[in-house]
């Protein structure tokens, strides 16, 4: 769901969630999803505006503590002061992820790596002629991020066995 008060920004986003249609519904101006939703989403969306506002500030609570006891042990992301993240996920950097990650993994947490090749490199952008290289620091985080279990009913104690157990791993 996307909130907005420009009227521009509204008519782009109609048209990314139709393919990018432009005003001729065959005629596609720009990239674009199937981002339209069926009844049953819209239902359960609903409902959640009841309990968005407590589950962001619960959400920000999870960040705060695992910003604050992860550190100095991987790199943790930054959002200024002003601004409020939703938090769909929670990722790291470490140059040494992969090993990590497979600690956790056996450690049985559900940690995940959503981003591991950089757009540039993508099949779907291939036309473009960009290679490995042309894009180091894109190239850099996508070998680096990992993401953690991020969502409001996070409990401390499950917090706390995450960031024990990639502090242990980062030490290993």
């Amino acid at each position: 769901m996307i909130f907005t008060n420009s009227e521009s920004i509204y008519e782009k986003l109609l048209s990314i969630r139709v393919h990018g249609q432009g005003n001729d519904r065959y005629e596609n101006v720009r990239v674009g999803i199937n981002g339209r939703m069926d009844s049953m989403q819209s239902a359960v969306l609903l409902s959640k505006l009841d309990i968005f506002d407590d589950e962001i500030e619960k959400r920000q609570k999870v960040s705060t503590r695992y910003s604050e006891k992860l550190s100095g042990s991987v790199k943790v992301p930054y959002i200024e002061k002003h601004n409020l993240s939703a938090w769909a996920q929670y990722s790291v950097l470490h140059k040494d992820r992969d090993r990590i990650v497979k600690y956790l993994q056996e450690q049985k947490l559900p940690v995940a790596i959503y981003y591991p090749i950089p757009l540039h490199l993508q099949k779907a952008f291939k036309e473009l002629g960009y290679k490995t290289g042309d894009f180091p620091v894109s190239e850099t985080i996508a070998s680096q991020i990992f993401s953690l279990p991020m969502h409001p009913y996070l409990s401390e104690e499950d917090q706390d066995r995450i960031v024990q157990s990639i502090i242990e791993a980062v030490k290993l």
